[in-house]
């Protein structure tokens, strides 16, 4: 079943890149309504400095080339639709795994709640020895229990290279004394809002009982639990379609974060993030889960995929969306300028956030006729098709058809393609902000509770 639903994806995705091929070539005709051959020839309609600029802003999509390639690699030779993940290991050959969650404290309803939930599904899978340390700014003083450790960072605490926000409160935990953790145990991190699942529970002891490397990652979904906001959740719908796709082939067949590592749901030995560590400075502290990444791959660890999902929410709002994008892209930036992390490491990196940067020039100059070479057209279908399709199946693998239900789960997909320029100019916008204006803001943290979770709350009291 697995592979002909594999079949069915790889024909979907040449359907989905032929029909923009087929509608770049309509687009290019000169006999089109719309278009005279003068403003074809490019020059004579916009003089040659405009000529110029157009035609580069038109070459923009050849920097995702490679991105296109191993996202297009990654879906033919990954199964995109395996099977439940099952435990093959004793339960007793599962070594110690310590939930750790990083918060600021200012959301403390939502991370008991997020606690008892986890703890519960947890016991339900069977997982003997496991405990969770809260990681805070601000103390909690959650309840005592025994699988809870809450680890209060004094505000008096500074690293060696004075690292901020999460990096900081990461190495904290870190230093002698802090933590009671053993080199052979294994750290899952995860935001304060981040769900278990059962799969994700065995995929995790799966991972550290045969020790399939020493750092891991696997998928994470947006539209499991209620939905807030339905734009920022269609937009995130691609992200889980990369993590399926590219993510897993990088991890599982190439065993390298060739294009990084994500915040939430990373499974690390703990001897590995002591040796690594998280003091890379203020401006590494802003995506420090990508320095890790390279990092790590830097110090020759392995690394590998996590099978099973976790569960995520995404922004409730259109300009918390904005500033999460903004903070990844300045942390990214500097991640790439950092001279501490060789060149080599970041080759795949660089023309993706420099097509990231320029994204919204991409979507202006998409609708201005110019004639381009027959080259240009292949490649802009290629990603172009790419892209409508990682939305299609992000959505397919985002929202439950027991849920849903067929026909509202076909409108959610065509919706989702809809969308597509909104998310990319929304995109665009994240990424020219960040580069221009206020670089060095810090940490933004997106709002994680709404109020409709709090009366929830109140209401089983």
């Amino acid at each position: 079943m697995a592979y002909f639903l594999q079949m069915i994806t790889l024909f979907q995705l040449v359907c989905t890149i032929i029909v923009i091929w087929k509608l770049q070539l309509w687009w290019q005709t000169e006999d089109h309504l719309l278009l005279t051959p003068k403003v074809w020839d490019g020059i004579d309609a916009y003089g040659y400095v405009g000529f110029m600029f157009l035609f580069c802003f038109k070459m923009t999509p050849c920097l995702s080339l490679p991105f296109t390639v191993m996202n297009t690699i990654a879906l033919c030779f990954t199964s995109i639709w395996p099977n439940p993940p099952q435990l093959d290991v004793h339960k007793s050959n599962i070594p110690n795994i310590c939930f750790r969650v990083v918060t600021r404290g200012l959301y403390k309803k939502l991370v008991i709640r997020t606690l008892e939930k986890n703890i519960e599904t947890c016991l339900k899978t069977g997982l003997e020895k496991f405990n969770f340390e809260v990681v805070t700014d601000c103390p909690l003083d959650l309840c005592t229990s025994v699988f809870v450790q809450e680890i209060v960072v004094p505000k008096t605490y500074a690293t060696k290279h004075n690292s901020k926000f999460k990096a900081r409160a990461l190495h904290y935990c870190l230093e002698k004394g802090i933590s009671n953790l053993c080199e052979d145990d294994w750290i899952v991190h995860m935001d304060e809002e981040t769900l278990l699942t059962q799969g994700s529970v065995i995929g995790l002891a799966n991972f550290a009982a045969k020790g399939m490397g020493d750092i891991g990652q696997g998928v994470i979904t947006y539209a499991n639990t209620e939905i807030i906001n339905w734009w920022t959740t269609l937009a995130d719908s691609v992200r889980v379609a990369i993590d399926i796709g590219l993510m897993k082939f990088c991890f599982q067949k190439l065993h390298r974060p060739m294009y990084g590592l994500k915040g939430s749901y990373i499974i690390i030995k703990c001897s590995v993030e002591k040796k690594i560590g998280f003091d890379y400075g203020p401006k590494g502290s802003i995506a420090e889960d990508l320095y890790l990444a390279l990092e790590a791959w830097a110090n020759g660890c392995k690394f590998n995929f996590v099978e099973g999902e976790m569960w995520e929410k995404s922004p409730f709002t259109i300009i918390d969306y904005i500033r999460q994008r903004k903070r990844w892209f300045v942390g990214r930036m500097f991640t790439i300028l950092s001279p501490t992390i060789p060149l080599k490491y970041k080759l795949l990196l660089i023309p993706a956030d420099l097509s990231w940067l320029l994204l919204l020039f991409n979507v202006v100059t998409m609708f201005v006729p110019l004639k381009t070479p027959q080259v240009l057209i292949v490649i802009n279908s290629w990603t172009g098709g790419l892209i409508v399709f990682l939305f299609m199946f992000g959505s397919v693998q985002s929202f439950s058809l027991k849920r849903y239900g067929f026909r509202r789960k076909i409108l959610i997909c065509v919706c989702n393609v809809m969308i597509i320029p909104l998310v990319a100019c929304l995109d665009g916008i994240a990424s020219l902000w960040g580069f221009f204006w206020n670089i060095d803001t810090g940490f933004y943290i997106v709002q994680k509770e709404h109020i409709s979770y709090e009366n929830a709350n109140e209401a089983e009291v």
